[in-house]
């Protein structure tokens, strides 16, 4: 675990670090991997923003990974969820907030607009409890995508709640990779 001072030198590292990054697939795992790991989330999602949708983009799962032959990659499959408020990825993408739920299988429908779909976890034999969703926004503050990790656990690898203190960091390693998915993106047009 770091403490909060070397927690904000790896942002400002990783900032320059995939600041350089012109790939999107690698800018989406440095990303995803970096985040998880300031918040010691067992797994976590990127979702690009394509029309009124979320593409699932790249996602990480290290349970499910140690459940694979050495060798293997965690496959995933790349669906698409509504922006809209149904769904968490949606209603982060449509409002802008973050979310900072402690165990989404605990969702009161009655007082949010959005729910967890538990079909997910079902497939793929996967227990998701904390979860924090966190929108990944421009410069002109226009969400394009988001980034949501589950399952932050302590030092003995249980699962708890996301710590306070880590959500404003992760809020800002997003910020950073908003902008380098940006510029990816932009590179891989013109490539195109």
């Amino acid at each position: 675990m770091f403490n909060d001072h070397q927690k904000l030198q790896q942002i400002i590292d990783l900032g320059m670090e995939i600041a350089q990054i012109q790939d999107l697939d690698v800018l989406l795992e440095k990303i995803l991997r970096a985040a998880r790991k300031l918040a010691n989330a067992d797994a976590g999602t990127i979702y690009i923003k394509s029309g009124n949708y979320l593409k699932f983009s790249h996602t990480q799962n290290e349970t499910l990974q140690k459940r694979l032959p050495p060798g293997k990659k965690f496959i995933y499959d790349a669906t698409s969820v509504p922006i809209d408020h149904n769904s968490i990825a949606g209603h982060v993408a449509s409002t802008g907030e973050t979310l900072d739920i402690l165990d989404v299988y605990q969702l009161n429908t009655d007082q949010v607009p959005y729910a967890f779909d538990r079909s997910y976890d079902k497939n793929a034999n996967y227990r998701t409890q904390s979860m924090l969703t966190i929108p990944l926004q421009n410069n002109q503050s226009q969400v394009i995508g988001v980034m949501q990790l589950l399952n932050a656990q302590n030092n003995e690898g249980k699962v708890v709640p996301f710590s306070e203190t880590d959500i404003p960091i992760v809020r800002v390693f997003a910020n950073n990779a908003a902008m380098a998915i940006e510029r990816a993106q932009m590179t891989r047009t013109e490539i195109l």
